[in-house]
Protein backbone atom coordinates (compact mmCIF):
# COMPACT_ATOMS: atom_id res chain seq x y z
CA UNK A 1 0.00 0.00 0.00
CA UNK A 2 1.33 2.99 -1.00
CA UNK A 3 1.87 6.00 1.54
CA UNK A 4 0.53 9.61 1.01
CA UNK A 5 4.01 10.88 1.28
CA UNK A 6 4.37 10.22 -2.04
CA UNK A 7 7.59 8.47 -2.08
CA UNK A 8 5.78 4.56 -2.78
CA UNK A 9 7.35 3.88 0.53
CA UNK A 10 4.75 2.77 3.44
CA UNK A 11 4.27 5.01 6.37
CA UNK A 12 6.79 3.71 8.97
CA UNK A 13 5.21 2.21 12.03
CA UNK A 14 5.57 4.20 14.97
CA UNK A 15 6.45 1.66 17.68
CA UNK A 16 9.58 0.48 15.28
CA UNK A 17 10.91 4.39 15.28
CA UNK A 18 10.36 4.39 18.88
CA UNK A 19 12.24 1.58 19.30
CA UNK A 20 15.08 2.64 17.18
CA UNK A 21 15.06 6.31 18.23
CA UNK A 22 15.25 5.23 21.91
CA UNK A 23 18.20 3.09 21.46
CA UNK A 24 20.12 5.93 19.07
CA UNK A 25 19.44 8.37 22.03
CA UNK A 26 21.06 5.51 24.52
CA UNK A 27 24.34 4.52 21.73
CA UNK A 28 25.11 8.10 21.32
CA UNK A 29 24.33 8.92 25.12
CA UNK A 30 27.34 6.10 25.71
CA UNK A 31 29.49 7.63 22.92
CA UNK A 32 29.70 10.79 24.54
CA UNK A 33 30.12 9.63 27.59
CA UNK A 34 33.10 7.28 26.00
CA UNK A 35 34.22 3.74 26.52
CA UNK A 36 35.33 3.99 30.47
CA UNK A 37 31.88 5.38 31.58
CA UNK A 38 29.89 2.86 29.06
CA UNK A 39 27.63 0.38 31.33
CA UNK A 40 26.24 -2.89 30.56
CA UNK A 41 22.68 -2.27 31.18
CA UNK A 42 22.63 0.38 28.99
CA UNK A 43 24.34 -1.44 26.26
CA UNK A 44 21.68 -4.05 26.76
CA UNK A 45 18.80 -1.61 26.95
CA UNK A 46 19.67 -0.18 23.24
CA UNK A 47 20.16 -3.96 21.73
CA UNK A 48 16.98 -4.56 23.31
CA UNK A 49 15.57 -1.75 21.42
CA UNK A 50 16.82 -2.75 18.14
CA UNK A 51 15.70 -5.84 18.63
CA UNK A 52 12.25 -5.52 19.53
CA UNK A 53 12.10 -2.86 16.73
CA UNK A 54 13.35 -5.63 14.07
CA UNK A 55 10.90 -8.05 15.48
CA UNK A 56 8.07 -5.66 14.70
CA UNK A 57 9.62 -5.08 11.12
CA UNK A 58 9.81 -9.37 10.63
CA UNK A 59 6.41 -9.85 11.93
CA UNK A 60 4.72 -6.94 9.48
CA UNK A 61 7.04 -7.97 6.99
CA UNK A 62 6.76 -11.71 6.89
CA UNK A 63 10.58 -11.75 7.72
CA UNK A 64 11.58 -10.08 4.53
CA UNK A 65 12.54 -6.60 5.39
Amino acid sequence: MESQRGSGLPEPNQQVVQHITEAHKILSRLREAGKHSATDEAIREAVQRLEMALAILSVKTGGMF
